[in-house]
């Protein structure tokens, strides 16, 4: 068995964000934003066949900018099962999981919502994303050039 760097235990997030173009095309359906989104931020895979995360965004989105309410899992049931999508409980909560994980999504007393910044309207989902997500890659930027100067800096002597 082979044993872990012992930095290992200094990692507290991981993100897969890629690097694509956006064509005006991807703008014409909430969908195919959706879709580009998922794939941009590491959600999916670039061989991803199944389409249920792309559901349960769409039903966060329905619920936090359309009905404006923070939704509970049965409320994503219902929206979904309206859509006629069927999710189960478990896998529901499994994208829940990771989209908390990525620190996009958020759990408040059994409901869920899109992390916000605060100093902004809760509404701003972009200032939230740069809130929660975006500094902490910046921070992780920074940290790693830091490195790399020190490091060049070492080898140098």
């Amino acid at each position: 068995m082979t044993a872990k760097i012992p930095e290992a235990e200094l990692v507290r997030r991981t993100y897969t964000l890629r690097v694509m173009d956006l064509p005006p095309s991807v703008s014409l359906t909430k969908r195919s934003l959706l879709r580009w989104f998922a794939l941009a931020f590491g959600i999916i895979s670039e061989q991803e066949s199944r389409s249920t995360i792309f559901d349960v965004l769409d039903s966060l989105f329905y619920h936090q900018f359309t009905k404006k309410t923070d939704p509970t899992s049965a409320d994503l049931q219902a929206y979904l099962k309206s859509k006629g999508r069927k999710v189960s409980d478990k896998l529901l909560l499994y994208h829940f999981k990771r989209l908390q994980d990525s620190g996009l999504v958020q759990r408040r007393k059994g409901k869920y919502l899109f992390c916000s910044d605060a100093y902004s309207d809760k509404s701003n989902l972009a200032a939230g994303f740069k809130s929660s997500v975006a500094s902490a890659v910046n921070k992780s930027l920074e940290d790693i050039q830091s490195v790399l100067g020190k490091l060049a800096d070492g080898y140098r002597r």
